[in-house]
């Protein structure tokens, strides 16, 4: 999957015109990320839980065994968010059983080695997420610029 070009994030009337973040600073984020949030789409109302995965640019892949699996089997579409309100990062999607993306030793192995845990070889319960939009800003947790670095450095990237 190709990385697109980046553009100015269509939000609000806060967005200026500034420098767009580059792919590499999102990369970053998110290969180094410990937690990511999935939100899904549960009975009536948005459902988020924290779970651990893998940064497989452009592409996320995470295991769960839990709501989230019965909510991706109804509705894949999928938001994914990090911890960080001043580094943010965004990712819509749509979730897929991870089936040929990668191996499921590849997967093992990675996660194994990022968490120090007895993930085993299968594809039993881990999704790839793969990214319909994907948003990126920076923030100034002080306020004190009334939302200049928000404003000036808000980044989307659109995947066909």
């Amino acid at each position: 999957m190709n990385i697109p070009e980046p553009q100015r994030a269509r939000l609000s009337g806060y967005v200026q015109p500034g420098k767009l973040l580059p792919w590499a600073w999102l990369d970053a984020r998110m290969g180094h990320a410990r937690n990511y949030w999935i939100t899904t789409h549960s009975a009536g109302f948005p459902s988020s839980r924290p779970v651990w995965g893998i940064w497989r640019s452009p592409t996320l892949v995470f295991s769960t065994g839990s709501q989230i699996a019965r909510n991706i089997a109804r509705d894949g579409r999928v938001q994914v968010n990090l911890e960080s309100a001043d580094e943010v990062v965004v990712i819509e999607g749509v979730a897929e059983p991870l089936i040929e993306q990668i191996s499921p030793e590849t997967w093992a192995s990675a996660y194994n080695e990022k968490y120090d845990w007895d993930m085993p070889a299968n594809t039993n319960g881990v999704y790839v997420v793969n990214p319909t939009r994907v948003l990126a800003w920076l923030s100034d947790s002080s306020g004190l610029d009334r939302g200049a670095t928000f404003s000036n450095s808000a980044t989307e990237w659109r995947f066909s």
